[in-house]
């Protein structure tokens, strides 16, 4: 056993530097290296593709519409169009369905409707637009309009059903006589109507105090017939394929002396200024085909000869053309309006600018 001694004292002298080394003061555990923390590497942000959306904007059936602007709904993208050819083209469109806008709205040959395009992994470059014609633009009151010479058969008719309309006065007064015909645009970008050559029946109703020709469409109203009236005329076209009516109104003109059309002489002026007999109105500066450029409603006072104008329909509206003003009517039959500034037209920007101080004639 003694001869064991020396090692058991040295194995204590190694437990003992052992045990002093852990209770150092720092006992925290420092690994023998340290590594820099794992770096992860920037992904790029991917490139959208974009493409390119071109064309022609139009302003009539043979010309271009020169320093107008198109623009995209919802990016907001723009380009106007070349002041040489009417050629536009937007750049950086990425994928997508897009509202294109034209601006002028409306030009003398009618009005833009903003149209939908796709962009789809190509270049769009051959999206061109012109403006609707105005036989088919949304329109006020109606009145006796002229025709173009010559006839189309209906099953011809390049246009839905409810194109067709009825030419002919809206007023009328005792004893007038008129004939309505059956008109229609020949095809939907075309600005003029023409009559209609296909069988038509015509019926007025009610049959007391009027009456109308079922072949000739000749409407004879009364020299007994009571004003403030109204009656309805109808066609029914072919055999039962279409039916359309309108209403006639037969009217005193010493009740209504602004009921007609009047026209100014002035150039720039007022083409075509409507009121009917039943209290709507519509404005015309600078015609084409059918095409109107406001509407409304109207009352005056004849005692006072106060006379308010309220647009509530309009391919584009003159600055100030509505509102609150005086007529008269002189001896020589001329329509004088003081404070209503109706419109004029201004050839360069092809659009309305303010004109008053109208004197119309019928």
């Amino acid at each position: 056993m003694r001869k064991l001694r020396p090692v058991f004292i040295l194995c204590l002298a190694l437990i003992s530097t052992l045990v002093l080394a852990c209770n150092t003061s720092d006992s925290t555990l420092v690994p023998a290296t340290a590594l820099p923390p794992t770096s992860v590497p920037e992904t790029p942000a991917p490139t959208i593709p974009t493409y390119s959306i071109g064309g022609v904007i139009l302003n009539s059936s043979n010309d271009w519409l020169l320093g107008g602007k198109v623009w995209l709904s919802p990016s907001g993208q723009s380009a106007q169009t070349s002041t040489d050819d009417g050629v536009y083209q937007i750049m950086g469109v990425p994928d997508g369905e897009y509202l294109v806008s034209v601006a002028p709205e409306c030009v003398a040959h009618g009005c833009y409707e903003p149209a939908y395009v796709t962009v789809a992994g190509a270049d769009v470059l051959d999206f061109h637009m012109a403006p609707i014609p105005a036989a088919v633009l949304p329109n006020g009151p109606r009145l006796a309009r002229s025709v173009v010479e010559g006839a189309i058969l209906l099953e011809d008719i390049e246009f839905p059903a409810d194109n067709l309309v009825i030419l002919g006065p809206i007023d009328m007064q005792a004893g007038d006589s008129s004939e309505l015909v059956l008109a229609a645009p020949p095809c939907l970008r075309c600005e003029d109507l023409i009559t209609v050559d296909a069988p038509v029946t015509w019926s007025v109703a009610p049959g007391i105090g009027v009456k109308i020709d079922p072949e000739t469409g000749v409407l004879d109203v009364s020299p007994a017939a009571s004003t403030d009236f109204s009656y309805t005329v109808t066609a029914d076209v072919g055999e039962g394929e279409y039916s359309l009516s309108v209403d006639v109104d037969v009217y005193s003109q010493e009740d209504n002396p602004l009921a007609g059309v009047w026209s100014e002489t002035g150039e720039n002026g007022v083409n075509t200024l409507l009121f009917t007999s039943s209290g709507e109105f519509a404005v015309t500066i600078n015609p084409y085909g059918n095409y109107q450029d406001y509407w409304g409603t109207y009352t005056f006072d004849l005692a006072i000869g106060d006379l308010v104008l309220t647009a509530d329909g309009a391919n584009q509206v003159a600055p100030e053309g509505v509102g609150i003003g005086t007529f008269e009517i002189g001896a020589d039959g001329a329509l004088t309006l003081t404070g209503h500034c109706l419109g004029a037209w201004d050839a360069n920007e092809q659009s309305l600018v303010e004109g008053c101080g109208h004197v119309l004639e019928r």
